[in-house]
């Protein structure tokens, strides 16, 4: 592992902090099980989300506000991986304009590891799935 994969991984406030993050919050939620209740869980972690951004002025250029929570826990479809991906899209512009060509693919790799060894049973999507469905989301 590369230095700036160890720091997209483990940085402070890094994709792969943050995915350690939802996934510790998502595991209070619902006690590590991951069935039909996903839905409501992933909910549940935007609105935790939102309110924590709403306190804070929505700085950052954080979205949150403007983006229907259901639309997003229905395109995540049951995925931790996409359902992180996107939320971290929409809580802050420097992410959104630090996403292109050459840091997608490190991004979404770092994410989808995190994801797989925290909690592999909220993984839905093979990778190149994840990928493919994370780039729609940005356009």
């Amino acid at each position: 592992m590369g230095l700036t994969n160890w720091l997209l991984k483990n940085g402070p406030g890094s994709p792969g902090s943050t995915a350690k993050v939802f996934i510790r919050e998502y595991k209070k939620i619902t006690t590590g099980q991951h069935n039909e209740e996903w839905e409501g869980a992933f909910y549940a972690l935007f609105m935790m989300r939102y309110i924590a951004f709403q306190r804070l002025g929505f700085r950052g250029g954080c979205l949150l506000g403007q983006t229907d929570a259901n639309e997003i826990v229905e395109f995540s479809e049951g995925d931790m991986g996409l359902f992180i991906f996107c939320m971290m899209l929409l809580e802050t512009t420097n992410f959104r304009n630090n996403i292109n060509n050459t840091t997608f693919n490190d991004v979404t790799n770092v994410i989808y590891e995190v994801v797989r060894a925290e909690a592999p049973a909220t993984i839905i999507f093979d990778l190149p799935t994840f990928r493919f469905k994370a780039s729609q989301f940005i356009n």
